[in-house]
């Protein structure tokens, strides 16, 4: 089965830094997945850096507190030309695990309003 099959058992957009908690409702595979669009300002044909400085967003997600996948939040990654961050994790969950996904940053240029925003969906199964 592909994740474009199943329907979300929770579809949140984002807007900011800050961390967003779901409830698992049943035991089972649950997959978790992000698009987040990061401060990117296109440059030319001939210099293709951005004048938005350079985000430093890092995405965490975490099952009961436990870190489960990091993305971002280094010097290299992401990159300043690079607009979005995203990834998927399936993890086995039971009832009234708490999945939390942290939307974090050191660099100024994310804490911006709404500089940083996209979508996280939480799909039962795989």
């Amino acid at each position: 089965m592909t994740i474009n099959s199943l329907s979300p058992i929770a579809s949140t957009p984002v807007a900011g830094l800050g961390t967003q908690t779901f409830n698992i409702p049943s035991t089972g595979l649950y997959t978790i997945g992000f698009k987040i669009f990061v401060p990117f300002v296109q440059g030319t044909s001939a210099d293709s850096t951005s004048t938005a400085g350079q985000s430093g967003l890092q995405v965490v997600v975490a099952l009961n507190g436990v870190t489960k996948l990091t993305v971002g939040g280094s010097a290299t990654n992401p990159t300043p030309t690079q607009p979005i961050v995203g990834s998927l994790i399936v993890l086995q969950c039971t009832a009234d695990d708490v999945v939390t996904v942290v939307l974090s940053s050191a660099n100024a240029v994310d804490a911006a309003p709404n500089a940083v925003k996209g979508i996280i969906n939480i799909f039962a199964g795989e």
